[in-house]
């Protein structure tokens, strides 16, 4: 979709809808110029549908060819002053553009809401608002309704120009991601992400390198390996690193890439296995992370880890009480092949830490504790850094993402005591989620640390602004913003 700013006034904007976003005062600015040009008639119509303004509401004007535009619709922002408001602007307009048939639509901000940050926000909403996935229907998607051209009535200064930039790489590395996830198992296999891989490594000029299972068997990588032993896939691991000239910082991103989870010997239900094509949420995060740094000029030099394995029963999968042996020489019993997430994690972990990075955070569906402990809105984060835990809380809510801070209880350390080797993979049954994270710090070393367990967030059956049904792209906006930030 092309985004363009235009200055000319608002009745000669040639397009077929034109969006305004007002308040209480409704009455007042673009509305009472607009009502003179329709004679009076715009106030007393939206005044019959009840429209006072207040968010969530809406009210539509047909001008029957009095104005270059079919039709006007004026959205409430309520108090107008929350990231999420403009989310929800941008999907409600989005949805009756696309109703509508709008080939072209004008939005014209509020004077006191023209600035660059949320204009931004409105553009970045709307393409995540039109987003669908048909490429598997018949016709390839072709009959999906779409909005070509968005204008903006603002001035085209370079603060502007830039912040619409931004928005349409923040939005579109985010629909990457969520392709990747949508996509069924049988063709994302470890081997599809690591051509994927490939491709944006020659794409944004980044160094790269997959690990097939030969280099994995020389790197000591032995839980990706058994992780995979029981499947048809083999495995790959994925580093990708972005040097730009001048960074000051090094941030490693590490994400969980089980491209399919059956739970291994330890078999989940057919329930629970349904959506597992998600279980490969976190390296789709972490690929669209890399395919926008350079195109967003991030001044910090960020290595992306991806491990990828599918987790299939089979005469050679892994078996509880199986003990493998982590890349930096920690041993691990397996008590539960399905608590395999954290394990080809331990890996990528200590691969990443060997380097020497300033900062190492991992993204993962790593468990179903998530979604009982916080619900479908809000990822947990827990780490060892407080500065940094609250640098990606910030920016996961300039995103208008959710992300809450558990704790790394010590005391629960113990329930990852085993006898017969230095660590168990999963705990006594409860506070899932912390266990997880105790688990997975084993294997930071003394790096600053932050991990996001996002298996409540990756994926939405019901949808809600600028997230339809399906993949949600969940963290990739709010570590491009978190990178942008560091790099400022």
């Amino acid at each position: 979709m092309k985004v363009t700013t235009s200055a000319v006034s608002v009745d000669k904007l040639a397009v077929d809808l034109l969006v305004i976003p007002t308040m209480a005062d409704w009455k007042t600015g673009v509305v009472a110029e607009l009502d003179k040009h329709l004679h009076g008639a715009l106030v007393p119509e939206v005044r019959q549908q009840g429209f006072k303004g207040q968010e969530n509401e809406q009210a539509l004007f047909q001008t029957h060819g009095r104005l270059p535009y079919r039709h006007i619709l004026l959205v409430g922002l309520g108090k107008g002053d929350a990231v999420n408001t403009w989310y929800r602007v941008a999907q409600a307009a989005a949805s009756r553009a696309q109703e509508l048939q709008a080939t072209q639509v004008g939005y014209v901000p509020l004077p006191a809401y023209a600035e660059a940050t949320i204009l931004e926000r409105v553009v970045e909403g709307w393409l995540l608002s039109l987003y669908r996935f048909d490429e598997l229907k018949a016709g390839n998607g072709q009959t999906k309704a779409t909005v070509p051209r968005l204008v903006l009535l603002a001035k085209a200064s370079a603060e502007v120009r830039s912040a619409l930039d931004r928005a349409q790489h923040l939005a579109q590395a985010t629909c990457y991601a969520r392709d990747l996830v949508n996509r069924p198992a049988a063709v994302v296999t470890p081997a599809y992400l690591a051509n994927e891989a490939k491709r944006i490594a020659r794409d944004q000029d980044l160094s790269g390198r997959v690990f097939d299972v030969g280099a994995l068997r020389r790197a000591r990588m032995q839980c990706i390996l058994g992780v995979a032993q029981g499947s048809e896939q083999p495995p790959r691991f994925i580093e990708l690193v972005y040097r730009p000239p001048r960074a000051k910082q090094i941030v490693a991103i590490a994400g969980k890439g089980i491209t399919f989870d059956s739970g291994g010997l330890n078999l989940k239900t057919a329930e629970g296995m349904a959506s597992m094509k998600r279980d490969m949420a976190g390296a789709a995060t972490v690929l669209a992370v890399m395919s926008a740094v350079r195109h967003l000029g991030i001044n910090v030099e960020v290595r992306g880890y991806v491990a990828a394995a599918e987790n299939m029963p089979s005469g050679r999968a892994l078996r509880p009480g199986d003990v493998l042996t982590a890349r930096n020489g920690k041993t691990i019993e397996v008590l539960n092949t399905d608590a395999e997430g954290r394990l080809v994690l331990a890996d990528a972990l200590s691969y990443a830490v060997e380097r020497k990075p300033d900062f190492l955070i991992d993204l993962a569906t790593l468990t179903g504790a998530v979604r009982t402990a916080l619900g479908n809105r809000y990822a947990a984060i827990m780490g060892t850094d407080s500065q940094l835990v609250s640098q990606l809380i910030a920016a996961a809510k300039a995103s208008g993402e959710n992300l809450w801070e558990l704790p790394l209880v010590e005391d629960y350390r113990s329930e990852l005591q085993s006898t017969v080797a230095d660590l168990r993979n999963v705990g006594e049954g409860g506070a899932g989620t912390i266990i997880g994270g105790l688990f997975l710090r084993e294997f930071t070393g003394n790096v600053p640390w932050a991990h996001i367990d996002f298996s409540s967030t990756a994926s939405t059956d019901k949808p809600f602004p600028c997230h339809p049904r399906g993949a949600t792209g969940f963290g990739v906006r709010t570590l491009l913003r978190y990178l942008l930030a560091l790099g400022s």
